[in-house]
């Protein structure tokens, strides 16, 4: 009875397990093809990561910095989770900042600035922003971002850095109390042409003119503008003027005092505008004075106050 029993369940089981095989071989095979796919498109996904952000690089480095900025905008809106992105964010700031779109430039170094707890991007994104804000003429904000540096970075070659853009900026601005104060402070004087600026500073005489003076010459048409040493708008002032002080009088002359008021009516407006015109001058000539100044120092003085942004792309 024994016998019959098992003859007759044998087949049944033998057929189970054979099955319960076959299907832990397929379900094998599933996973392997799985984890194989898995990996081939992981693969492929960084091999065309790769490429994307080697081809922005390229044509940053072509100067072609529009198409540039194109090309890493894809790369950050295909491959979002790339370690890289922080990266791509400085280039199209700093491509934007070669195009002299400071706003947008702006725009990605501030990104850098708040996701990136790493120190060195930080800095180069902090300096490549004061860069921006100074080109926008500004140095209120170009200073604050470097102070706000200042006080959470510790390492001295930094500090002394920063100093020395601060300084920079307060001679731009024409403070130069301040500006000798952060050259005080910086440790590594020997790195820095501290003592030729200071010098520079110090031993300052430029030729400047007086804006009162020159509106009181120019109550005499063109004299103010002569002053500025502005030769051709003087004479232009002189001419004009005189045209329009003979005309009123010829007209007060002739018995038309309507006529001759209403061309002294006009006639004030050059006048005045005569006046106003030296007295701008007068400024605009100290502003170029002032400006030729700080080049030259620059040029004599200041080899490594290269744009920040300048001189981190011509070391990759």
């Amino acid at each position: 009875m024994c016998d019959i029993f098992i003859a007759r369940v044998q087949p049944y089981i033998t057929k189970q397990l054979l099955g319960k095989k076959m299907h832990k071989k397929k379900f094998a095979l599933i996973i392997i093809v799985f984890v194989h796919t898995l990996f081939v498109n992981s693969l492929a996904a960084k091999n065309s990561a790769d490429r994307q952000f080697e081809f922005a690089s390229t044509l940053f480095q072509q100067e072609r910095y529009k198409t540039s900025i194109t090309e890493f905008q894809r790369f950050l809106f295909l491959f979002p989770n790339d370690t890289r992105n922080l990266e791509a964010h400085y280039q199209m700031g700093m491509a934007y900042q070669k195009q002299k779109q400071y706003v947008f430039a702006t725009e990605q170094y501030h990104k850098i600035i708040q996701r990136t707890p790493e120190k060195k991007m930080r800095i180069q994104a902090v300096f490549a922003l004061s860069e921006c804000y100074q080109a926008r003429k500004n140095h209120l904000m170009a200073k604050s971002v470097l102070e706000s540096l200042l006080q959470e970075i510790k390492q001295t070659h930094t500090q002394d850095d920063i100093h020395y853009r601060l300084a920079w900026i307060d001679i731009k601005k024409n403070q130069h109390d301040s500006a000798t104060t952060h050259l005080n402070a910086i440790q590594n004087s020997s790195k820095y042409p501290i003592d030729t600026i200071k010098h520079a500073i110090e031993t300052k005489d430029l030729p400047k003119k007086r804006p009162y003076l020159a509106g009181m010459l120019s109550t005499v048409p063109g004299l103010g503008q002569i002053y500025c040493e502005r030769y051709s708008d003087a004479t232009l002032a002189f001419i004009v003027n005189g045209i329009i002080g003979w005309a009123a009088w010829e007209n007060f002359d002739q018995q038309r005092p309507g006529m001759g008021t209403l061309i002294s009516f006009f006639g004030m407006g050059f006048y005045s505008g005569n006046i106003y015109g030296a007295i701008n001058s007068a400024h605009k000539y100290n502003l170029r004075a002032e400006k030729k100044w700080v080049n030259h120092l620059k040029s004599k003085a200041d080899s490594t106050n290269t744009p920040f942004w300048e001189i981190n792309n011509g070391n990759k």
